[in-house]
C-alpha cells in the first residue's frame, strides 16, 4: 500500500483473503486422476536461488547473481485415511510399480537406469488448487514428474477417539509451475 489511507485499506482488505482450509489435492498418474482422497493438509513448496559470486572486481562491494532456481526437497501432504486403507493401498501399489516382485515376496528395482524407473505410471502431476468461499480455483500450483519419497508411519492413538488418521506422504518432484 502506497499510502496508508483509510481508503486503500479498506478496499485492500474488502478483497478477502485466502483461507488456509480452502484448497483441494489432485494426483494425476498415467493420466488417470487418483482417489478421490481427502488431505486434510498440504504445503506450496519453497524455492530459493543460488548465487555465484562475482569476485573479479577490483573494489566495492561482491555482487552475486542468480545462476540456477531450486525446489525445496521436501514437500508433504497429510491424506486422511478411509475405512478400507485405499489411500494407503494406493501409495503402496505406487511404490510396487517401480519394482519387480521376487519370488520371496520382496521387491528388487526394475532397472539400475534411474529413468527406466522414474518412467511411464511412476510419475504424476500434483496439483495444489486454492478455492474461495464458494469452491472456485483461484490459484493452481502443478508439482510435475512427482512420485512418493517416503511414506511416514501413520500413528493410533486412544489419547483422542474421535480423531480420524492420516498418512503423510514426502512427495520428490522436477519442478513446479503456478497456472
Amino acid at each position: 500500500m502506497a499510502s496508508n489511507s483509510i481508503t486503500e485499506i479498506t478496499n485492500y482488505f474488502s478483497k478477502g483473503f485466502q483461507r488456509s482450509n480452502k484448497f483441494e489435492v489432485t494426483i494425476t498418474k498415467g493420466g488417470a486422476v487418483a482417489g478421490p482422497f481427502w488431505a486434510s493438509q498440504s504445503q506450496i513448496p519453497a524455492q530459493t536461488l543460488v548465487f555465484f559470486p562475482e569476485t573479479f572486481s577490483p573494489s566495492g562491494p561482491l555482487i552475486t547473481i542468480p545462476v540456477k532456481r531450486e525446489y525445496d526437497d521436501r514437500f508433504l501432504i497429510d491424506f486422511i485415511v478411509d475405512q478400507d486403507w485405499n489411500v494407503r493401498t494406493y501409495f503402496e501399489n505406487w511404490y510396487n510399480t517401480m519394482f519387480t516382485p521376487l519370488a520371496t515376496g520382496l521387491y528388487a528395482a526394475k532397472s539400475n537406469s534411474v529413468v527406466e524407473r522414474n518412467s511411464g505410471n511412476n510419475l504424476a502431476t500434483i496439483a495444489i488448487k486454492a478455492l474461495d468461499y464458494d469452491g472456485n480455483v483461484k490459484k493452481t500450483f502443478n508439482l510435475y514428474e512427482a512420485y512418493p519419497k517416503l511414506l511416514l508411519p501413520s500413528q493410533f492413538s486412544n489419547d483422542i477417539p474421535n480423531q480420524y488418521l492420516t498418512l503423510t506422504v514426502d512427495f520428490n518432484y522436477r519442478y513446479y509451475r503456478i497456472v
